[in-house]
């Protein structure tokens, strides 16, 4: 991508503000490396990573904090010709259990999030290192006793030779005969001599070698001689201590060295993590949307707003990742752009303060974000074409350094544009023609229309001079836009307005910053006798298309509060009809449990009743046969009815006094009986205990 461009469009601020989001080193590299990518698979699935990240961070939060890098400091000290430190083999430990823990957070749902899923199965694992490590390097970042048997053993007689050493000493300045002998102070230990302190004028009573001696020499410290063997053959143990950590260091270094390549590839793939989840945490605080990666060719940006101002509007003195969204979208306004569908060359015109070059910033900005795969301050649906490369010219390029003006600056960046860009390019020039005679600059400035015009390239350039104003009247692929001015507190709004050019409203202006009036009167006296129809006609359109953006935008709102609506009203419905069902279900299974109650009530009477003698047997059983009719033949009792005497064996029912399904082994249709098997006991059920419905 064009440097130029990425410097003037202040591509470094995004760079800057993802920084701010990085949980880790790795992922404020990974930040300070973006750029633009070439490839739409790349953005889309960088656009991808983020929007599942956004989602996975609703439930559980990616461990990053604290990863660092630490192949370069290996790779280092391999060509330095010396071991990793503890130190370092500790922080690559941590790397490998951070790259572990983020691998499972990322592959918590493959079906749900795959893009993070693939992104986690691109983590090497590197167990043997891991453990090599863990059981090497304790949490201090220190060499384990136990890293080796020889240092275990080493390190144990160390132990025992400091501690008589000590005793030893100890002992010796306890001695009473000694005792005027010594310093105030107790043993001194001296490069891992165990030293008495002993006054220079008591040299002659304690026998040894002196090591060292008091700045005023008033002190000596001596070794006794009774203990210095045991001090050179403690000296021996540590140099031994120190040769076997040295190798066990070495022989890690050499499994981690192995292993390089692979360690810088998990360091890329966490800085990538890192990143996608600083992108979440910044499109969350700020409601940015993932834009379309277009294969046409069509710039569709839909209330878009400029990034960095946003930023800029934020509180400053609250958490980086808690903005009042709401607040931002009120202060920063948005602006609308089409390119590539009926025209691809939109020429803004409008006065000084008008926003114009803002609004070019702000779509080259966000049309640099949309390919570097952030989600950009924009409503969803915004679409972004794959542009090969972007061009822009913008701002005051008066370069000192090279002698150059204003206009030999934007025309050397011009230049630039015209040998380098083609159809596949955006191209954004800011005050086409300014700088030089405006006959010249209007002449230049069509040429440079034409030329673009011709080849189809897309380009928004803003300008002043009046006549590329009506371009767009006579050139096919080109429009005009206007930057509105608010004539009655003679205030630009800072919205684009499609469709119709704008005017400079320069005696407006002046006359609200104070310009003397006499001075604005005449200068309107003499506009006025230089006034063409056109101009008039502009005004007039100026004013309709005011009126058609106020409605539009009184459109948007209704229709979104239809919108709200709608859904309000189909959520009540969903509410009624859940309580419908509810109650319904309810009032079934009232019926039910009353029926059986009158069921199980009935049937030890009319079991009593067959009792009676046999002249009145006939009646029991009509009797018997009416209260079944009667508490079968409810609604609900005749649809279990013809629900039960249609089932076949194997088939499924639900008991609901047993709160189970079972399957069917046997029908009995003259006693109303079914045997069901329910957790694998088969069970005597009534045609009226079964349901279709669990």
């Amino acid at each position: 991508m064009n440097p130029h461009a990425l410097r003037v469009l202040e591509y470094a601020r995004v760079r800057e503000i993802l920084t701010a989001y990085a949980s880790s080193p790795l992922g404020r590299a990974a930040a300070a490396r973006l750029e633009p990518l070439s490839d739409a698979g790349e953005i889309r699935a960088a656009l991808a990573e983020t929007d599942e990240v956004r989602r996975l961070q609703k439930a559980v939060r990616v461990p990053l904090g604290g990863l660092s890098s630490v192949s370069a400091a290996v790779r280092d000290l391999a060509e330095g010709g010396r071991p990793a430190e503890p130190a370092l083999l500790a922080a690559t430990l941590a790397l490998l259990r951070g790259a572990e823990a983020v691998r499972i957070a990322l592959s918590r749902d493959p079906a749900g999030l795959p893009h993070l899923a693939l992104l986690a199965g691109g983590i090497e694992h590197l167990p043997m290192v891991r453990l090599a490590i863990e059981s090497q390097i304790d949490p201090r970042g220190e060499v384990r006793d136990d890293a080796s048997d020889r240092l275990h053993g080493l390190r144990r007689e160390i132990r025992e030779r400091r501690e008589r050493l000590r005793d030893r000493a100890g002992a010796k300045l306890a001695d009473p005969r000694l005792r005027a002998a010594f310093q105030s102070e107790g043993v001194t230990v001296k490069d891992d001599r165990y030293l008495l302190p002993v006054k220079a004028d008591y040299r002659s009573w304690v026998h040894g070698v002196i090591r060292d001696r008091s700045q005023s020499g008033s002190t000596l410290y001596i070794e006794a001689e009774e203990w210095v063997l045991d001090g050179d053959t403690l000296l021996d143990l540590i140099d031994d201590e120190r040769d076997e950590v040295q190798k066990i260091l070495w022989e890690l270094t050499r499994a981690v060295l192995a292993e390089e390549g692979k360690l810088r590839a998990i360091e890329a793939r966490l800085g990538r993590v890192d990143l996608a989840c600083a992108k979440a945490a910044y499109a969350e605080a700020f409601g940015l949307s993932a834009p379309d990666i277009a294969e046409d060719r069509i710039l569709d940006l839909r209330e878009v707003r400029h990034p960095f101002l946003l930023w800029l509007k934020r509180d400053a003195t609250r958490e980086v990742r808690d903005v009042d969204r709401e607040i931002l979208r009120r202060e920063v306004v948005p602006v609308d752009v089409i390119l590539g569908e009926r025209f691809h060359i939109l020429i803004v015109t409008g006065p000084n303060t008008g926003g114009k070059t803002v609004a070019l910033k702000t779509v080259g900005l966000a049309v640099l974000m949309a390919l570097s795969g952030v989600p950009i301050p924009a409503a969803p649906g915004s679409r972004v074409p794959l542009y090969t490369d972007l061009f822009a010219d913008i701002g005051d390029e008066q370069s000192l350094e090279q002698s150059l003006s204003t206009f030999s600056s934007h025309l050397s960046q011009i230049v630039e544009v015209l040998r380098r860009a083609d159809d596949r390019s955006l191209v954004l020039l800011d005050e086409l023609g300014a700088g030089t005679d405006p006959l010249e600059g209007a002449a230049l400035g069509t040429a440079i229309l034409d030329h673009m015009r011709e080849r189809k390239w897309q380009a928004i350039i803003t300008t002043h001079i009046g006549s590329l104003k009506e371009y767009a009247y006579a050139h096919e692929g080109a429009e005009n836009a206007a930057m509105e001015f608010d004539l009655v507190s003679l205030r630009p709004t800072y919205r684009l307005l499609l469709g119709l050019p704008g005017r400079s409203n320069a005696l407006a202006i002046a006359r609200r910053v104070g310009l003397l009036p006499d001075v604005v009167a005449a200068a309107e006296a003499s506009v006025a006798r230089g006034i063409e129809p056109t101009q008039e006609i502009v005004a007039r359109m100026e004013r309709s298309a005011r009126r058609r953006e106020k409605e539009r935008r009184r459109a948007v709102n209704l229709r979104r509060k239809a919108q709200g609506a709608a859904r309000a009203i189909e959520e009540e419905r969903r509410r009624i009809e859940g309580e419908r069902a509810a109650l319904k279900r309810e009032a079934e299974e009232e019926v039910e449990r009353r029926v059986r109650e009158a069921r199980d009530r009935l049937r030890p009477i009319i079991q009593r009743l067959k009792n009676v003698p046999q002249t009145h047997r006939l009646a029991v059983e009509e009797l018997e046969k009416t209260a079944e009719e009667a508490l079968s033949l409810t609604p609900l009792g005749a649809k279990r009815e013809d629900f039960a005497r249609g089932l076949r064996k194997e088939d499924e029912v639900y008991v609901p006094r047993f709160r189970a399904r079972g399957k069917v082994t046997r029908i009995n249709k003259g006693e109303r009986l079914l045997t069901v098997l329910l957790n694998g006991i088969p069970t005597e059920i009534g045609f009226d205990d079964v349901s279709w419905v669990s």
